[in-house]
């Protein structure tokens, strides 16, 4: 909302409810909290605007411009108040975060960006406002255009007590990012000198266009951070054999399109990737989003990175930001965006034309018909080919309104159509990273046949496949483990299950021994492990391969009891090893928004399990990936972020497959517990046992059925494909506790021991 001082003083003065009403329906956040922050905070900015010491600057008079619950464009991300208008002939912005805290009892944080809240370790203020700074500054086009400054500060409401935020580790943060309160010594001076350097004149062609602004990459920011994901340091976008053919396929398309481009041509193409877990999906997109992105002859236009679920979406920030510079989760973009109109939209459009409009999602098609002949402009970034290249990782996460499950709360309008068709429509080169086999949430339902009857209606005719079949990236290389992982989930029986692991699996005992004779430079003979109504030559066959290819061997073991899996995962982290904890949703997030989970007694945890050593009993405990408050970062837990516990014990914490979907370890260990369990050679549900809110509609058709039928089926392989992505993080080791003894018979009979 662009206002000008003098309208902020008077609405704040006369009719301070009416202007917070409509920041609520700008926002859609209509909460009672958000409400009484904004009575309390809009009044202390309004004094502090019309303090005599801001005299002799734009913002004491009454036509300065600032923008009420700014929008950053193309973002989910709202700035308090964006002050406008110029220094020095040039025009500026001074973004300003309002906080309505308590702040006497806070502490500095464990790590730079945190601040220490009620015991909960919450985003800093400075490093908040520092990221919508560095967004405008890289990725806003008015800001480009006028080649315009952006400054950033916080300005505290309610408390005066703010020394905890501007020690250490923070205090270059909050140096930079400074903190105000409503203190004399603030009004009177600190705030006055902060303004007056860098907003002291009106610019009111700056503020409008400013307003109206949209997003555009800033090209030599964009292949600064692509340089750096092509740099010989980044290994973790290394890429070989049949990544490279992907590659070169991709980036062969994509030139074909700039030429088509140059050539008038702007037709739509589209091209699917596809490859198992560990084939090096993500690390090929990545390489492929830098490659594109340094290309001489690229176009002006956006080449955006799209992340298909929050984890991931927090995920790819970070790392983007770690191999790039600040302000480098700019490129990322959330699938929910290329949607013509956002939830808040439609919402008010309801109010004026009836809470039936746009409902209907059978009608999805004609709906976007209606918005067009309503002259309805669609939101920033997913305009008609408004990107110019749009590479989706974790594409199987997209969610398709037109199957089961692809209704619900979002973060997007559903009654206007599913995500891949708007990401097709709004972008000139759709490439979709997926593996069919690893979408477990009942909405994850995109197929590659929804993309290509998309993609024809869209004029982007046949969609080009490229296949990352055969390369194997995790689990020691080992395709044959993943082999016998999708076997043993589909319920292959046990012989079977022993041909498949006969190719990669060694018993830690047999491999010890055989390393000890390799040691002393003689030649370890061929062992065999007892395999049930296996020929005798397809295991001489078999087990004469083990032996030859034994120079890496992946390290699979199965454990008694939690306990002695973490002492051996503790084992390899010594030895500069990562590690983590993994299990399906068997156990509720009890701890979810709790200020400190790794600190409630064991009965509280989330994982709390009974363990008897030679007649001692004692607990194992654990709780779920701590996300912090009022987030759904996921990266703490992923990355082992700075200043989370996770950083200081990577298994102090037990993470889902939601989470690390799509990143990996070098050694897993698995909590296998009751909700799929081997049953009368068959897999089976224990349906109090999952607890994953993503398949809550299928769990619920489950239990209306009296007998398994189509509802426990589909059910059934949603946890087995959870299980699958667990199973393949780790990169040299998984080790595995299952806590049903007659499923880790089954497991130990299937590897032939």
């Amino acid at each position: 909302m662009l206002i000008t001082v003098g309208e902020l003083r008077e609405r704040s003065e006369t009719c301070l409810n009416a202007l917070v009403g409509e920041l609520q329906i700008i926002t859609g956040r209509t909460g009672d909290e958000e409400a009484m922050a904004w009575r309390e905070s809009l009044p202390k900015l309004s004094e502090l605007l019309a303090a005599p010491s801001m005299q002799g600057m734009h913002l004491y008079c009454r036509e300065g411009d600032l923008s009420l619950e700014y929008q950053l464009p193309a973002s989910g991300s709202w700035a308090d108040v964006v002050l406008l208008g110029a220094h020095q002939g040039l025009p500026s912005a001074v973004i300003v975060e309002l906080k309505h805290w308590v702040t006497r009892a806070d502490r500095p944080g464990r790590a730079k960006g945190l601040i220490e809240r009620q015991g909960v370790q919450e985003l800093h203020p400075s490093d908040q406002v520092r990221g919508y700074v560095e967004y405008c500054r890289h990725f806003h086009s008015a800001i480009q255009d006028a080649q315009a400054s952006v400054h950033g500060c916080v300005l505290f409401t309610r408390d005066f007590v703010v020394k905890a935020y501007q020690e250490r580790p923070n205090a270059e943060l909050a140096a930079n990012f400074p903190i105000f309160t409503s203190s004399q010594e603030d009004i009177a001076s600190r705030a006055p000198e902060f303004f007056g350097n860098r907003i002291s004149e009106p610019n009111a062609n700056f503020a409008r266009a400013f307003e109206a602004g949209h997003y555009r990459q800033q090209r030599g920011f964009v292949k600064q951070i692509a340089a750096q994901v092509l740099s010989a340091n980044a290994r973790p976008f290394e890429l070989v054999d049949n990544q490279r053919r992907a590659f070169s396929l991709c980036n062969a398309i994509t030139e074909e399109v700039v030429s088509d481009w140059k050539g008038g041509g702007v037709s739509r193409r589209v091209v699917v990737v596809k490859g198992p877990p560990g084939s090096g999906k993500s690390a090929v997109a990545a390489r492929l989003w830098a490659e594109v992105s340094l290309m001489p002859d690229v176009p002006e236009g956006d080449i955006v990175f799209v992340t298909t679920s929050m984890s991931q979406n927090t995920n790819w920030a970070h790392l983007f930001a770690d191999v790039g510079p600040e302000g480098a989760r700019g490129v990322i973009r959330k699938a929910s965006s290329f949607h013509p109109i956002n939830t808040h939209r439609v919402g008010r459009l309801r109010r004026i034309h009836g809470a039936k409009f746009l409902s209907d999602v059978r009608r999805w098609k004609e709906h976007l018909r209606q918005l067009c002949a309503m002259g309805e402009q669609f939101q920033d970034g997913a305009q008609d080919q408004q990107q110019l290249v749009s590479i989706v990782d974790e594409a199987h996460s997209l969610i398709n309104t037109e199957r089961e499950g692809g209704i619900g709360q979002f973060g997007f309008a559903p009654t206007l159509g599913p995500q891949a068709y708007h990401i097709i429509r709004a972008s000139t080169l759709s490439i979709f990273f997926l593996d069919p086999e690893q979408g477990f949430r009942h909405r994850e339902n995109t197929t590659i046949d929804d993309l290509r009857v998309w993609a024809r209606e869209l004029g982007a005719g046949d969609v080009i496949e490229v296949s990352l079949e055969g390369v194997q990236f995790r689990c020691a290389g080992s395709i044959e483990y993943v082999d016998w992982v999708e076997g043993f989930l589909d319920g292959n029986s046990v012989d079977r299950n022993c041909v498949l692991a006969a190719a990669w699996y060694i018993s830690p005992a047999v491999y010890e021994s055989d390393a000890k004779v390799h040691v002393v430079g003689e030649v370890a003979p061929a062992r065999r492990a007892a395999q049930p109504n296996v020929s005798s030559a397809t295991n001489s066959n078999v087990f004469a391969l083990r032996s030859n290819t034994r120079r890496q061997r992946f390290d699979f073991r199965i454990f008694d009891d939690p306990m002695s899996m973490e002492e051996a995962l503790r084992t390899e982290l010594q030895r500069g090893a990562t590690v983590r904890l993994l299990s399906t949703y068997s156990r509720p997030w009890v701890t979810r928004g709790q200020p400190n989970p790794h600190g409630l007694p064991p009965s509280l945890q989330d994982f709390h399990e009974t363990v008897v050593r030679n007649g001692n009993e004692s607990i194992w405990s654990r709780a779920w990936n701590v996300v912090p408050a009022r987030t759904d970062d996921y990266s703490h837990f992923v990355q082992g972020s700075p200043g989370s516990m996770i950083a200081e014990d990577p298994l102090c914490e037990v993470g889902c497959p939601y989470a690390v979907r799509g990143f990996d370890y070098d050694y897993v260990g698995v909590l296998w517990l009751e909700d799929l369990l081997w049953r009368d050679k068959r897999w089976v549900l224990s349906l109090n046992d999952i607890h994953e809110s993503g398949i809550a509609q299928l769990l619920n058709g489950a239990k209306r059925e009296c007998v398994a039928g189509p509802a426990t089926e589909i059910l059934r392989k949603k946890i087995a494909q959870a299980y699958r992505i667990i199973l393949t993080r780790a990169l040299r080791g998984l080790f595995v506790w299952v806590k049903d003894k007659e499923t880790r018979d089954h497991l130990f009979q299937s590897l032939g021991s």
